[in-house]
């Protein structure tokens, strides 16, 4: 199931946008900088997610260390060579393990985007600056489609689940959603464009 659902995330994207082999060579080749400012990436990601309490209210009494390890793990795995659709189905399990854990598409994306500021930042402050700028560009690329496959593996998922307990066809179920929008913009008309 996940490499179906993997191989039709990756059939979306166009091809201009993927993270290939230049932006993996060069992510690997800095891989040993990213890594030695992990422990900064780890503090300020929980320091952001503590500070919330929609955030907050994830996490179980003295779980923290035990997630800044995962954490730490995903940062060192995701920065090793990738070997093709195995890590992509990773990546859409985790958007998986995100439905359970009560983890929301929208707290995902901006704590991925907290990690990519991070990086910018230490990368502005430790390399020069056309390093820093392809350093940021290949990771742009690669968090992107990270991005792209937690969250779309979440709806997919999610579809699929509607699907097994109610019987209610994906397509029935988007065309359901459809008709809802549309209901939605005839009484907001103000936000169209």
């Amino acid at each position: 199931m996940l490499t179906k659902i993997t191989k039709k995330i990756l059939s979306q994207i166009p091809e201009n946008v993927k993270y290939l082999d230049a932006e993996k060579e060069l992510l690997f080749k800095h891989r040993d900088f990213i890594l030695s400012v992990g422990d900064i990436i780890v503090k300020k990601f929980y320091d952001s997610l503590y500070s919330c309490e929609a955030t907050r209210n994830i996490f179980k009494e003295g779980e923290r260390p035990i997630r800044e390890k995962s954490l730490a793990m995903w940062l060192s795995k995701t920065l090793e060579p990738q070997s093709g659709i195995e890590y992509w189905e990773w990546q859409t399990f985790v958007g998986i393990l995100h439905i359970k854990r009560g983890v929301t598409n929208n707290m995902m994306a901006t704590m991925l985007n907290a990690v990519s500021e991070t990086i910018l930042e230490e990368a502005i402050k430790h390399l020069d600056s056309d390093e820093a700028i392809s350093l940021m560009k290949a990771w742009m690329k690669l968090s992107g489609m990270i991005s792209a496959f937690i969250a779309e593996g979440y709806r997919l998922f999610y579809l699929r689940a509607i699907e097994n307990v109610t019987g209610l066809s994906e397509t029935l179920l988007n065309n359901t959603v459809k008709v809802e929008i549309d209901n939605l913009i005839k009484i907001n008309n103000k936000y169209r464009l």
